[in-house]
């Protein structure tokens, strides 16, 4: 770089260290030239002039990062001479730094400084400092930032605007989270709670918001639910398009599901949300335990055929099946029969089972696989002369694991004796 040349009576920084001005004179008579020198010492050094220049690439968006690019030159005649310069830069509202570094600069972000100390030529530039920035989302529509730098020899501080434009609205940033209470049982049910929030900086747009969920190998959705959402359980989809502020939360989602016999010890649910806005997938998994065996569930049945008469025996069938998602667990099996008045007993056996006319009762142990049946039961009956028409035997089963006790009712006509002579004499009410 080359400098201006020196004004009249201004030393020139290019100066040699001694300069001889001389001055001549003559006329007024005199023919002959007259002149005298006067040698001058020539001491220091011209001074640096630094300069500070700021730039950024096109606008800026509401929630989003920018930066500024912050660049110190010489435009003095002579170098820096060694000692600090320091860049400092101001930030207007709306804008937040997030980081300040630069090649040689020694920078501190909680100040918005940086300095050093190398000399820097005349004609020259020290290397960019870069100024990232977080902008806000009640950022006004124009922002100027500005930045100064001082030192180096040089002691005017020297400042640079930049203009910014600022434009956009804030965007939403969905999250999802599932969670469920407790281990789920093999054969039973239980239910996942998932909640849609907005952790961006602006509000989602109106446009559809889509949650999906991904069941594991082991559970079967039986219903899907929320408050204003609008489910589909055949693809586990709920959706809905109103406008969730920066900060909130959707209601809660509702999942219930059938956990199979086959389940292994651990499954996990997982689910994602987009839309709103929001061009991400983001997305959820909830670990579950899973625990026990499948339950039994007993039933039984009772049959007979055609009437009973009066002064005659009946038969009844009776049979327990296992009608529950697991087999029974080796523990007693117990049937009980109630005869109702009008019937006595006569007999009651089954193969298999462990028979007690005293009590009415048969018991078992042997395991019962889900969906089998135990050998049927017989119960054989006396049927009183004065039996009423139609009588009603009941007999329950509990036991193997199964808690409840199962009833089952067999409603039974009764026919009146026709001059029976066995009701005529042997009346056994």
């Amino acid at each position: 770089m080359t400098g201006t040349p020196p004004r009249p009576g201004e030393v020139s920084c290019k100066a040699p260290s001694t300069v001889t001005n001389s001055a001549s004179a003559i006329g007024g008579g005199d023919t002959a030239t007259h002149t005298a020198t006067d040698p001058t010492t020539i001491t220091g050094a011209c001074p640096p002039t630094l300069a500070i220049s700021k730039s950024h690439s096109g606008s800026f968006g509401r929630g989003q990062s920018g930066s500024y690019t912050l660049t110190v030159g010489n435009n003095g005649i002579d170098a820096t001479d060694g000692t600090v310069v320091t860049v400092t830069d101001t930030l207007p509202a709306g804008l937040t730094a997030t980081s300040l570094s630069g090649t040689g600069w020694t920078c501190t972000l909680a100040t918005l400084t940086c300095t050093r100390s190398d000399v820097l030529p005349s004609g020259s530039s020290y290397p960019p400092i870069t100024l990232k920035v977080e902008v806000s989302c009640k950022a006004p529509s124009t922002v100027t930032n500005s930045a100064s730098a001082i030192g180096g020899g040089d002691t005017a501080t020297h400042t640079a605007t930049d203009p910014t434009t600022v434009t956009g609205a804030c965007p939403p940033t969905l999250a999802i989270s599932k969670s469920h209470s407790g281990s789920f049982g093999r054969g039973q049910s239980g239910s996942y709670t998932l909640t849609v929030g907005n952790d961006g900086t602006g509000a989602t747009d109106g446009t559809v918001v889509t949650v999906t969920d991904t069941l594991p190998a082991g559970l079967t959705a039986t219903s899907l639910s929320g408050t204003g959402w609008t489910c589909t359980l055949a693809t586990l989809t709920c959706t809905r398009s109103d406008v969730l502020a920066s900060g909130g939360s959707y209601p809660a989602l509702t999942l219930a599901v059938n956990v199979a016999c086959t389940a292994s010890g651990q499954v996990t649910n997982s689910a994602s949300a987009t839309g709103g806005g929001d061009t991400a997938t983001h997305t959820a998994t909830d670990p579950t335990t899973v625990t026990g065996a499948c339950p039994p569930t007993l039933a039984i049945s009772k049959s007979h055929n055609g009437a009973f008469r009066q002064g005659k025996r009946g038969t009844y069938s009776i049979t327990v099946t296992n009608s529950g998602t697991g087999p029974t667990d080796g523990t007693t099996v117990t049937l009980t029969e109630t005869l109702p008045k009008g019937l006595t007993l006569v007999s009651l056996s089954g193969t298999g089972w462990a028979c007690s006319r005293s009590t009415l009762t048969c018991t078992r142990s042997d395991v019962l696989p889900s969906g089998s049946s135990y050998p049927p039961i017989t119960l054989k009956v006396e049927v009183s002369c004065k039996a009423p028409s139609t009588v009603t035997n009941t007999a329950t089963v509990t036991g193997g694991g199964d808690t409840t006790t199962h009833t089952a009712t067999d409603p039974t006509k009764i026919k009146r004796h026709q001059h029976d002579k066995h009701c005529d004499h042997h009346d056994h009410w």
